[in-house]
């Protein structure tokens, strides 16, 4: 088998070459090494091309995990196989000419993708699906815990409304002009910000917040594109008995930009058990839940 040269041409979802972050969106994340970590996993990251292989082996060399989810996603002509671990990993492919997209493994950093096709197989990059979508959240968005990449809630998003998508959402993530700002510069077509629950967990001063809410909504009025904003969904956790008090700041601030779309959490995502993995993050039928309702929604605006 021979070895395909993966350049950037190749990746979907990237901010900068191959990699999901550029530096000025890592900078935001460098106060911490926990949030350096998540920033740097190769969250909705894709590997997108169409081959006439008959065989492909994938092989990835794993550093630091987020989360123990060491998962990746293969659609071949959008029938899924999830894979799991590091490889190698054997697909057998049908016959004839098809499309291949490679989800990464979401929640861990990769220090080597090798990916091998048949010695006389032919393999071209795909061009970008339609449009894109600029997500700009929390680790909500970001799929800190669904079971694979693909179920997540951006790219499940983003596969519905036929799009394509980078996601620059990060766990731990707060309201923050500079993020916002840096996801506003990259090229897309409409821009999703879902922040402020991780405000509410670690009490950020309410007028610290409604300044970093302002500033931030300034960031995204500025970007070209359609721009959507999702208050919080609800929390269950004890943890955030503020979270209306932060919502109504988000409310509030948000009035003064009627170019932007509100989305309220409260009104589609059902405060139930079953929806959650921890009280605080969906699992994968509540991130089905919440994609199905973007789709819904931003769909119903086209």
């Amino acid at each position: 088998m021979k070895k395909l040269c993966l350049t950037e041409k190749f990746y979907s979802g990237c901010a900068g070459g191959c990699e999901r972050m550029n530096p000025g969106l890592l900078a935001c994340f460098s106060t911490a090494p926990k949030y350096l970590l998540r920033a740097q996993c190769p969250s909705g990251v894709r590997i997108r091309f169409r081959t006439d292989a008959r065989k492909l082996e994938l092989r990835f060399t794993f550093g630091d995990a987020v989360r123990n989810v060491f998962t990746t996603d293969i659609f071949v002509n959008k029938r899924c196989m999830t894979l799991e671990g590091e490889g190698p990993h054997a697909v057998e492919l049908p016959p004839g000419e098809k499309t291949v997209t490679i989800h990464l493994p979401h929640l861990v950093l990769i220090r080597k993708t090798e990916l091998f096709l048949d010695d006389n197989a032919s393999a071209e990059p795909l061009k970008p699906e339609g449009k894109t979508i600029l997500f700009c959240g929390d680790s909500i968005m970001q799929g800190m815990v669904t079971s694979s990449p693909s179920l997540a809630i951006a790219p499940k998003t983003a596969a519905g409304l036929g799009m394509d998508f980078i996601n620059t959402s990060v766990g731990g993530a707060r309201m923050n002009p500079e993020h916002v700002r840096e996801t506003a510069l990259l090229p897309g077509d409409l821009m999703i910000v879902a922040l402020g629950v991780n405000d509410a967990i670690l009490k950020t001063d309410f007028g610290l917040f409604r300044e970093n809410t302002g500033k931030s909504l300034q960031e995204l009025v500025r970007f070209s594109g359609e721009k959507h904003l999702i208050l919080p969904i609800p929390n269950t956790m004890p943890s955030t008995p503020n979270l209306e008090k932060y919502r109504d700041i988000i409310r509030d601030v948000v009035c003064r930009y009627p170019e932007i779309h509100v989305l309220d959490g409260y009104d589609f995502f059902p405060a139930e058990k079953e929806n959650y993995f921890d009280g605080t993050h969906p699992d994968d039928r509540g991130a089905e839940i919440y994609a199905n309702h973007l789709i819904k929604t931003i769909g119903g605006k086209k």
